[in-house]
């Protein structure tokens, strides 16, 4: 695998060439300091400028074009990263070599149509598509929050105070009632103009040719100088407990841990395996075997780690009426990190997450991803994780242990209406 970066003034073009796949995927990735009021947006913008353009500006017709270029797939997506929000679009399409060689050209010039000739009649979006999209997006939201699983974690995180991590990804409806063809027009021009951009292509292809090619399509001309700082800093809260009643058949328990005064050592590597251990990937984790295996509490428990946010967050569902079992458990469980931690827990972490960096390499997403954070100076490279990794020791989580905290436990009480 070959990588070179070329910083061509308004955005970072990442060339990765690599003979592991039989088709090449090429992604603009957007990303900026989010504010509040910007995730509604753009969850919304992403999903107007996949819909259509000018040039296609019906959906049929752009999978029409995307049917003639050897089924090409072009999409995007949005999340929200700690303080940040990150926007990409990609394409998938055969290699060349197992297509006609106009592919290539055909796909690069469809990303950037698609992206910096929108769908716009005199500094508006579309009214047709903008319609279509506003009613998909709030069905999507509202969707969400009928799922008692997320509707407990975007409550939970709410609980957490004036801070980006208290935000979800999903935006609200209250907000997209505030979005206008205009405004969001008006967005888009924003985002173009003031997100960071990186350009990343992944595949067999000459990259000689593919860079003259993007340079005439990829028109983002402006540079860009301010900071961008994807860590929240969440202090220690008082342990506090909330809850929501309703007509679940469960109770839905989110549990939400600070992880406070980490070193970067701590934040990339122990952080991870502590988590490993405690409730992530795993049946042999310690809330698993406590809830699951010992008292038969629920189906399935996990936590999962927030890097940016400097949280961890554990999920589960139990019967209403084993609640407070089920918070006793996990509390008996973060004590056990504390001081009662096998050799063979570690080393099966270890393995995961080894596992887990090696199946990277084959994977063009997580590849595009290990390049990126590690590009942003977030993330060592591969090779150093990899190698790190095997040197935790067991004092070293035990030490970070100490600085966990339970801040929120919240509950979305089921049973209600029985």
């Amino acid at each position: 695998m070959e990588y070179k970066k070329l910083s061509l003034g308004g955005y970072n073009l990442h060339l990765i060439k690599t003979d592991k796949f039989k088709i090449s995927h090429i992604e603009v990735i957007f990303h900026n300091n989010l504010e509040v009021e910007d995730i509604t947006k753009r969850q919304f913008l992403t999903r107007i400028l996949t819909e259509s353009n000018k040039t296609y500006p019906t959906n049929r017709k752009l999978l029409i074009e995307l049917e003639n270029l050897y089924d090409s797939s072009f999409y995007g997506q949005t999340t929200k990263v700690g303080n940040s929000l990150i926007t990409s679009f990609g394409i998938d399409f055969l290699n060349p070599e197992y297509a006609d060689k106009s592919i290539v050209k055909g796909c690069i010039k469809l990303l950037f149509d698609m992206l910096l000739n929108p769908n716009v009649n005199i500094s508006e979006f579309d009214n047709k598509t903008f319609s279509i999209i506003k009613e998909r997006v709030k069905d999507s939201i509202n969707h969400a929050i009928e799922d008692p699983k997320r509707l407990s974690l975007i409550n939970a995180l709410k609980h957490l105070g004036n801070t980006p991590s208290a935000y979800n990804n999903i935006g609200s409806v209250e907000q997209l009632d505030f979005i206008t063809p205009t405004n969001l027009y008006e967005y888009y021009q924003k985002m173009i103009k003031n997100d960071y951009i990186d350009i990343f292509v992944v595949g067999n292809l000459d990259m000689e040719d593919v860079t003259k090619i993007i340079l005439a399509e990829a028109k983002f001309n402006i540079i860009k100088n301010h900071k961008i700082n994807m860590h929240v800093s969440n202090s220690k809260q008082k342990e506090s407990l909330y809850h929501d009643s309703s007509n679940n058949f469960e109770t839905n328990i989110v549990c939400i841990l600070n992880l406070n005064n980490l070193t970067t050592y701590e934040e990339r590597y122990v952080a991870n395996i502590y988590n490993n251990i405690l409730g992530q990937n795993s049946l042999k984790n310690k809330l698993f075997q406590k809830l699951r295996e010992d008292n038969s509490l629920c189906y399935g428990v996990s936590s999962f780690y927030q890097k940016y946010d400097g949280l961890i967050i554990i999920t589960t569902g139990v019967d209403p009426s084993k609640t407070k079992e089920a918070i006793k458990l996990i509390k008996e469980s973060l004590k056990e990190m504390n001081n009662n931690i096998t050799d063979e827990e570690i080393d099966y972490a270890k393995e995961q997450i080894i596992s887990s960096l090696n199946y990277s390499k084959d994977d063009m997403n997580r590849i595009i991803d290990n390049y990126f954070y590690y590009d942003l100076k977030e993330m060592d490279d591969i090779d150093t994780r990899l190698k790190t990794y095997k040197e935790v020791t067991k004092d070293e989580i035990y030490a970070l242990s100490k600085k966990v905290s339970i801040s929120i436990i919240y509950t979305l009480d089921g049973g209600q209406n029985e």
